[in-house]
């Protein structure tokens, strides 16, 4: 039996599992918090969560009304650079909605 590496054998492994919704959800989560700290620095961006992401929909909380503004303004360039860097086309629109003002 020939080897395989591990990296042609974790897509099919995944899929079988039935986990790549749930871990292309995180990766969009994780890859969302790093962007926005890139773009806006550590003390604005902490005025948003992304809570969460469900067939192309990142859901995003905002304490703070210029946060939202912002995130509204800066929507489309905010997904392209979020699925350049996916390597997909996986976050189609975002919601954003307030949170506690």
């Amino acid at each position: 039996m020939p080897w395989e590496s591990l990296k042609s054998i974790m897509p099919k492994a995944v899929r079988s599992a039935g986990i790549q919704e749930k871990m292309t959800s995180v990766k969009v989560l994780d890859s969302s918090a790093r962007i926005l700290k890139a773009r806006w620095g550590e003390k604005k961006s902490a005025m948003v969560e992304f809570t969460s992401f469900n067939q192309g929909t990142l859901k995003i909380a905002t304490t703070s009304p210029a946060a939202m503004q912002m995130l509204r303004v800066e929507q489309v360039a905010f997904i392209n650079d979020l699925n350049r860097l996916l390597g997909e086309k996986a976050v189609l629109k975002l919601d954003i909605r307030s949170q506690g003002f």
